[in-house]
């Protein structure tokens, strides 16, 4: 891993309070085939009776050519629920043919018993562990938890005891019913990926993102230790990865890295007036990951930030407009959230306003244009009394794509290509590039802000 860090400036003022924004990029190198580590994966499907017809079929299509993407050296179980759970297909069947088989099997039933069927994948994966394989929950479901476990103050820290004993979970919400909330919640605690899929024809595609993601990682628990200077003020993390606490600082938890990828942190620094001169320590970021591959190692590396004090109105040949965009982008995708929370409250107003200004927003960054008539025309909906679940569902994950720097809903819905009628906002902006798909997605959207 290469971290590589950039400011928006460099420069500050003596004895004036400034604000200096810092995105630390950290470049993985290319992924090796012939040096992964192999994958235990067991795909946990919910079966509960909304499943029933169309959208099962697909599930259960999708599986099955999961089971046929697998390596030599790849073990991958099923596991199905609805209100009672059932091991479909075991880690340790090699028989991919008698394996679909199985799967095919599976038939829609009654309740939502997640947690059973999450538990049931972990038994598997702890009773018959491999020192050196990469091991993965994916758990698909449609719906509301509302049998077994159900809240998500039982749910975040039974996923966390996974991620303690080396499993790590992925959830993909089904459709338009499920808590978007509680499986993003979930993801972070079991330091996974989540994902929401419209609809059928795009249920074989986040299967195949998720395992060739998952096949490519060349780092695990990467993390990132920000520790401020006494001349800092406060700190903020912009993106929505998981923050703990720490005695003179935080913790950024970002997951694994895919080969070739670039995962991007920005933290916010208002510092407290200089009252000289010269440089000026703003903090220090510890980067540590564990690699895959060989033999495990573990990494760390330190790295300085420093900006320097000045009498001001200098040219800043430190300042990065990359950095100032990326702020923007993360500030659209905050602004879409907040409007998603206003929505789902019913204030209709405060979040059309919120849609607005994530639009004024996004219409300065280049190529802007459809991600503008995008927010407009959530806004004009939301003025004409009209939000649904498929709105909320596509915000959330958008603003999520944006924060992490992946992409996370496959929709099919078609892109919006001309402002509503009555839309009040900004005129003449572009389309902003999307943030980069890890290496094993091929699609051409990628994510949106």
């Amino acid at each position: 891993m290469q971290p590589i860090v950039k400011f928006d400036r460099t420069l500050v003022t003596v004895l004036v309070d400034e604000v200096v924004h810092v995105m630390l990029e950290l470049a993985a190198p290319p992924a090796n085939p012939l040096e992964r580590a192999p994958l235990d994966v067991v795909v946990v499907l919910d079966r509960s009776g909304s499943m029933a017809g169309e959208p099962l079929a697909s599930v259960l299509s999708a599986t099955a050519h999961l089971l046929r993407l697998a390596g030599p050296d790849d073990r991958l179980g099923v596991v199905a629920f609805d209100d009672t759970v059932q091991m479909v297909v075991p880690l340790a069947d090699t028989d991919v043919d008698a394996a679909v088989q199985r799967v095919n099997t599976i038939h829609a039933g009654g309740s939502t018993n997640l947690s059973g069927g999450w538990l049931k994948a972990l038994e598997m994966l702890t009773l018959q562990p491999r020192p050196d394989a990469l091991r993965r929950i994916i758990l698909l479901t449609d719906g509301h938890a509302n049998a077994g476990l159900t809240g998500m103050n039982q749910l975040a820290p039974l996923v966390k005891t996974g991620h303690t004993q080396g499993v790590t979970t992925s959830f993909i919400g089904f459709s338009d019913g499920y808590d978007e909330e509680l499986l993003a919640a979930l993801a972070d605690a079991g330091m996974g990926n989540d994902y929401w899929c419209d609809g059928p024809d795009q249920a074989a595609k986040v299967f195949a993102d998720e395992f060739g993601g998952l096949a490519s990682v060349v780092a695990q628990n990467v993390s990132v230790e920000i520790t401020p200077s006494a001349g800092v003020a406060a700190t903020a993390v912009l993106n929505e990865f998981p923050i703990t606490e720490l005695p003179n600082g935080v913790q950024v938890m970002m997951g694994d890295a895919y080969g070739g990828e670039r995962r991007k942190l920005v933290a916010k620094f208002h510092l407290r007036p200089s009252t000289a001169t010269g440089r000026v320590d703003v903090a220090t970021l510890t980067v540590r990951w564990a690699s895959t591959g060989g033999d495990l190692a573990l990494h760390t590396v330190t790295v300085p930030v420093v900006v320097h004090a000045g009498d001001g109105g200098q040219t800043d040949p430190g300042a990065s407009s990359e950095v100032t965009e990326e702020v923007l982008r993360l500030e659209v995708a905050k602004a879409r959230r907040e409007a998603r929370e206003a929505a789902e409250r019913g204030d209709h107003g405060e979040a059309s306003t919120h849609f607005i200004r994530g639009a004024r927003m996004a219409s300065v960054l280049p190529m802007s244009e459809a991600l503008v008539n995008e927010l407009l025309a959530d806004a004009d909906d939301l003025q004409r009394g009209h939000w649904d679940a498929t709105q909320a569902k596509r915000n959330f994950s958008r603003s999520r794509s944006t924060s992490k720097g992946r992409r996370t809903d496959y929709t099919a819905m078609p892109e919006q290509t001309e402002p509503p009628a009555g839309a009040q906002g900004p005129q003449d902006s572009q389309d902003p590039p999307d943030s980069q798909d890890p290496p094993d997605s091929q699609d051409p959207q990628g994510p949106q802000v």
